[in-house]
């Protein structure tokens, strides 16, 4: 029975391969009278044909086909060929004219060449004539090239596509595709070769509060390796230790920081309190060049010029903890822009964080970012996981996870005019955790608005008065006061007052529209907004009615919204507060998300309604 299987597979396999193979120029009058893909109706275009034949480290060939619909499809006109070295360029746009099939060919002055570095030269070229209904077509060959990725998902809709890989590496090659998303992909493979092909493949969506959609895209991963090596992290750790500008830069440089840490740790007798000096340390002297990377050649040029990448920064962090008899080791991570960590390889990271281990509990450590506590990570290096190898050469595997909410808490003192519809009052508000650090970021970059402009730009609203506290140290929370007035905040409709609850912090859209979502929701860390605004009752005026309270949860105690108002004699009190206690939630909460951003953008447009005292 396995025999005849055998002979089966050797026979089917062949015949998939040039299943549905195109020469270049066939294209149909059928495809050109198309006005709509029969199952994406709504895409602007499809790729009616997409083949790839690539002999790892040989040569790549590319031939795609694509039917313009309407003219939001238009920009697919100008195409980029990301490799250099391309050869036997054939492009082409197709037409129906007069019952005719019209073939434009791209030509030489069509072509660009853009050079990205001193080695590296990509092309450009621009399709002519694509109107609505048009056919663009595209061939090339790129040789002597060996790829990390092959993308099996486009942004357009993918009729027909084969992928086939030929591997003369046989076990020194390993193909995979992305472990996060299932698309209608079949793979056949042999000794030799791997072969992809699906059908009605679904666009890349495009879905906002996404960290990197690249996590949830299509794509074949290929890693080149040794005949005896297996992937595995305990391999991985073993490399990183070998390497001259990894391990090597680990074991040196001690006596370079004596002096300076002998000066900075006078009578500091604390483990803790010596982690966090030497943080602050590093982060007050050493400037990051905004380059990341997983080493450094000469960790002792980062200390010396008080410059470095990432990777240098933080090695060096590392050789200063030891030094000091902490229990101190590296982490590699992958920045959100470089998308998780799917599979065990060398290239999986692209910088290197420090870690520091006291009383059994571990603490992160970034030496670049100025503006960040003792153990508070950046945003983009809160991604998936990490490994921590250690100086033995073991490793462990840390898996990235924030716990502390960030708050922004305003409590607002608001005066009503009735006779200019205006409110003018006193703001204080207290920010914390991952909202302070995005403020610091922000309003102490010079390139940017200062935070005084950024309150006056609000339509209608002036701030004066403005005070700002802790700006400038991250370990306490951020405090702001300002006076304000809002005017034409009021609405006098027969004699009665109509105004919104939650002043300027009101929602002014649901951002979460869409009728379904695919990708999990990113908010990037969890939150707490607590609004308590308090409005004076002009003289001569009551209340006559007041927006309906309300109390909204979502399931496994993921977020939830509270909104009152309470009347205390001549004042009202609006308390309002939004809170999610995960940060990375999936996609089958949306309905929930969604209903409870329906009902915050209800609250904000809601009305309190003041009538005058007969």
């Amino acid at each position: 029975m396995m025999r005849i299987l055998t002979v089966i597979l050797f026979f089917i396999c062949p015949v998939l391969v040039f299943s549905q193979e195109r020469k270049f120029g066939d294209v149909t009058e059928a495809e050109l009278r198309e006005t709509a893909d029969p199952t994406f109706p709504n895409a602007p275009a499809v790729i009616l044909y997409r083949d790839i034949n690539f002999e790892y480290g040989r040569v790549l060939e590319v031939h795609e086909r694509v039917k313009i619909y309407n003219s939001e499809a238009f920009k697919y006109s100008d195409w980029t060929i990301p490799f250099d070295g391309m050869k036997a360029l054939k492009a082409a746009t197709y037409n129906l004219e007069n019952g005719k099939i019209d073939r434009t060919k791209v030509s030489r002055s069509g072509i660009f060449k853009e050079e990205v570095s001193e080695e590296i030269e990509i092309s450009k070229l621009t399709f002519p004539k694509v109107k609505e209904g048009s056919i663009i077509e595209l061939r090339y060959k790129v040789p002597f090239i060996g790829l990390s990725i092959l993308y099996t998902q486009m942004p357009l809709p993918i009729r027909y596509q084969r992928i086939f890989i030929e591997n003369d590496y046989y076990g020194n090659l390993s193909i995979r595709q992305n472990q996060y998303v299932k698309l209608p992909i079949q793979s056949y493979e042999k000794t030799a070769y791997r072969l992809f092909v699906g059908e009605n493949i679904p666009p890349l969506r495009e879905e906002s509060f996404v960290g990197n959609v690249d996590n949830f895209r299509g794509k074949i991963l290929l890693e080149r390796h040794g005949v005896l090596y297996r992937q595995s992290w305990s391999n991985v750790a073993r490399d990183y230790k070998s390497f001259d500008w990894f391990g090597d830069q680990l074991r040196t440089g001690y006596a370079l920081y004596k002096k300076d840490l002998n000066t900075l740790l006078v009578q500091v007798k604390d483990t803790l309190e010596i982690a966090k000096k030497i943080d602050r340390f590093v982060k007050d002297t050493i400037e990051w060049n905004k380059q990341y990377t997983r080493g450094t050649e000469y960790v002792k040029n980062v200390f010396r010029d008080k410059k470095g990448s990432s990777g240098g920064i933080n090695i060096m962090l590392v050789q200063m903890l030891k030094s000091r008899g902490l229990d101190a080791n590296p982490i590699l991570v992958a920045t959100k822009s470089a998308g998780w960590v799917m599979y065990p390889h060398i290239d999986a990271f692209n910088t290197v964080l420090a870690t520091v281990k006291i009383d059994g509990k571990m603490y992160i450590l970034d030496g670049s970012e100025e503006h960040t506590k003792f153990a508070q990570l950046p945003l983009h290096y809160i991604n998936d996981k990490g490994l921590i190898i250690r100086e033995d050469g073991s490793h462990e595997l840390y898996w990235f996870k924030i716990e502390e909410p960030s708050k922004n808490t305003l409590i607002v003192n608001a005066t009503l005019h009735p006779e200019k519809l205006s409110v003018q009052g006193t703001v204080k508000k207290q920010i914390t955790n991952y909202n302070a650090l995005s403020f610091r970021d922000h309003y102490t970059d010079l390139r940017k608005e200062t935070y005084e402009e950024y309150l006056n730009d609000i339509p209608l609203f002036t701030a004066t008065n403005v005070v700002k506290k802790n700006v400038e140290n991250p370990d306490r929370p951020i405090a702001i006061s300002y006076d304000f007035e809002r005017k034409d905040f009021v609405e006098n409709i027969a004699g009665s007052l109509y105004f919104e609850p939650l002043l300027i912090w009101g929602l002014e859209e649901n951002q979460f529209v869409e009728e379904d979502r695919l990708y999990p929701i990113d908010f990037e860390h969890p939150s707490i907004e607590n609004y308590i605004i308090n409005y004076t009752i002009p003289d001569g005026y009551k209340v006559e009615s007041l927006p309906e309270g309300k109390l909204v949860t979502m399931e496994k105690g993921i977020g939830s919204l509270t909104f009152n108002i309470q009347q205390r004699g001549s004042q009202l009190q609006v308390m309002f507060s939004l809170e999610f206690n995960e940060y990375l939630i999936p996609a089958d909460y949306y309905p929930a998300i969604q209903g409870l951003y329906s009902e915050y953008l209800k609250i904000s447009k809601s009305k309190i309604v003041l009538s005058k005292i007969k």
